[in-house]
């Protein structure tokens, strides 16, 4: 709409249409600011998880893991992970090799062999 068509306008219509077009251009700007945050926040996901963390993102990739067991690998070296202070943290991706390489055989996707077992072969 161009200027002259304004002035034959009631200016009660002149206002809505001026609002209306500000609200719709805030909103385009709100969406991309949210798109680009979004891009961003995904771009800088953290890799390092704690303890909680690796276990949460284990058994969800498929991988069933107890928290024992968990404490058992790290104690045992078993597992890559790292510690900052007193807290253990690991890393995704090599969780996600870690627990890939344990699987064994092809058809059983997502059972981990355990790492040793107990007097008389117990587990």
């Amino acid at each position: 709409m161009n200027m002259t068509d304004f002035l034959h306008l009631p200016l009660v219509e002149v206002l809505k249409l001026l609002v209306r077009g500000s609200v719709e251009e805030y909103l385009a700007e709100k969406e991309a600011n949210a798109s680009a945050r979004a891009v961003t926040t995904a771009n800088n996901e953290c890799e390092s998880l704690d303890m909680k963390g690796a276990l949460e993102f284990l058994n969800s990739n498929g991988y069933p893991i107890k928290k024992g067991q968990l404490y058992k690998e790290t104690s045992a070296g078993t597992i890559p992970f790292q510690k900052f202070g007193s807290k253990l943290h690991f890393r995704k991706s090599e969780l996600l090799q870690w627990a890939e390489a344990r699987l064994i055989d092809g058809n059983a996707v997502g059972v981990l062999v355990p790492a040793t077992t107990g007097k008389g072969g117990r587990r």
